[in-house]
């Protein structure tokens, strides 16, 4: 366990009366190794600033929103093993030991705490060891005032024995910097841009407080004689504080009183400095102003995407890298040796497929002439279960027309053609089929042409008669008919 650090309780409001000479002073400090001011200032910002509350909440949100897992290091069976065994041990983490451990956080915790990073540059961690290293307790957040930069650019631990502060023991501290500005940890953070601009909100807040005093309430004006004065002013002066909290005064009949208005006198230029300080505020830590309320920009209308993509993606890998090295790195050299591969913390931080513009693809790919293959990538990338509607042209017939998959479509051919042609086509199809040599291919196929294969045309020739016949009848009754037409319109003229 680390010692006690200096004290336990914050007992100074470095933000009140925050002057831009007060953020100049802590800056220098800083830039000189002398963090604790500055790490103060981070701490009561977002107190006292909503839009920095906000922003700041929303990107720790998008990177803890993110779903993450552990894999091993590499192929190898040791490897596999160790990353199940740590994670074992991490999801055994976290609860109330009392005595001298105390309450300590899961490792599902472990991501917030080092989030603490983004003002001020660097976070840091104690790692609570059960005996021999085989596992965790759990870990303890570590306020980023307790530590110095005075003697290198290294961190140092102040304690209360130590001032100065000890270098922090290898295995029993997670580090984590944002280096924003260089390695430099103390220049790292979101902290300076957003003191300066917390510091103009501030004063504009206040000058547009004044302004709503002196032009958005009436001012009452009670105008007397000397004599009135003395003998009803203070009777007057009650009535006026009676009026609540608007303005007013006691003046003599010679006293003249003019109120200068000033040229903007709606008050639109304070709301137009605040609101411009406000998206920068939200630009700085964010990186864009679009809101889930403002879908123009690239958040696309999703709460979470209000953070850039690209830095959601650095904040990922950066708290990756750093538990990699100063937690597992570590627990794998304790319990598997340095030959095993360190099991590896992956966080999915990358941006959901856009399914609209892949439908979008899709149907101007069909209006090409393409469709996809296999309708289950399809269903697997947009998260449903899909299949493939029955084209309209192929719907079924009515029940009386519909023929079934084993029913084979009526022939045309009559009985005799089939009787007569019919052993000769079966000839042919067997002879396709085989694998004859050539001299007993052309025996065969000679044999067909022939026509010695061929069956009885008797019944072939007595279809073709009687096929004859109906068509010479039809042809006369049809001839019959038209003589008959004729005849007719003939006669009707002859009558005339």
């Amino acid at each position: 366990m680390i010692p006690d650090p200096v004290s336990d309780r914050e007992a100074l409001d470095v933000s009140r009366r925050l002057t831009p000479v007060a953020i100049d002073r802590i800056m220098v400090a800083a830039n000189g190794g002398d963090v604790e001011d500055l790490c103060r200032l981070c701490r009561e910002l977002p107190e006292k600033s909503h839009d920095v509350a906000h922003a700041l909440r929303v990107r720790r949100n998008a990177l803890l929103g993110c779903k993450w897992e552990i894999m091993p290091g590499d192929s190898q069976p040791r490897a596999k093993m160790a990353a199940e065994a740590l994670k074992t041990a991490l999801d055994n983490t976290g609860g109330d030991y009392g005595g001298e451990i105390g309450r300590l956080e899961s490792f599902r915790r472990l991501p917030r705490l080092l989030s603490d990073a983004l003002l001020p540059g660097f976070a840091a961690a104690e790692i609570v060891w059960k005996p021999g290293g085989v596992g965790f307790y759990g870990f303890r957040a570590v306020e980023q005032r307790f530590f110095t930069f005075a003697k290198s650019f290294s961190p140092r631990l102040r304690l209360r024995e130590n001032w100065n502060g000890v270098e922090l023991p290898h295995g029993k501290i997670i580090f984590h910097t944002m280096d924003e500005n260089g390695p430099d940890p103390v220049r790292g953070g979101l902290i300076r841009p957003l003191a300066w601009l917390h510091c103009f909100s501030n004063l504009t807040l206040k000058d547009l407080l004044s302004f709503v005093e002196r032009y958005g309430m009436p001012f009452v004006v009670a105008k007397i004689d000397d004599k009135a004065r003395d003998k009803e002013g203070n009777l007057i002066n009650s009535l006026i504080r009676n009026f609540g909290p608007n303005g007013g005064g006691i003046f003599s009949l010679n006293t003249e009183l003019e109120l200068l208005q000033a040229a903007n006198n709606t008050g639109d230029v304070y709301f137009r400095l605040l609101e411009y300080v406000g998206d920068a505020v939200t630009k700085v830590i964010l990186g864009q102003t679009a809101s889930s309320g403002d879908s123009s920009g690239l958040s696309k209308g999703d709460a979470q995407s209000e953070v850039r993509q690209d830095i959601l993606d650095a904040d990922a890998r950066s708290l990756e890298d750093t538990i990699n090295r100063d937690l597992f790195a570590v627990w794998t050299h304790y319990n598997y040796g340095p030959d095993v591969a360190a099991p590896q913390l992956v966080i999915q931080s990358e941006a959901g497929e856009d399914t609209a513009a892949l439908a979008a693809m899709i149907k101007t790919l069909y209006e090409s002439g393409l469709q996809v293959a296999d309708p289950a990538e399809i269903s697997e990338r947009f998260g449903l279960t899909l299949e493939r509607r029955p084209d309209p042209a192929a719907a079924p017939q009515p029940e009386n027309l519909q023929l079934s998959e084993k029913t084979e479509p009526a022939s045309t051919t009559s009985p005799g053609v089939r009787a007569w042609f019919g052993p000769a086509a079966e000839e042919l199809a067997e002879l396709v089929n085989s694998d004859l040599p050539a001299e007993e291919f052309e025996r065969r196929l000679k044999a067909v042409c022939s026509g010695e294969k061929f069956g009885s045309s008797d019944e072939a020739e007595r279809e073709m008669a009687e096929a004859a016949y109906d068509a010479l009848a039809a042809g006369a009754v049809a001839a019959d008919r038209r003589l008959a037409k004729k005849g007719g319109k003939h006669g009707l003229r002859g009558g005339k």
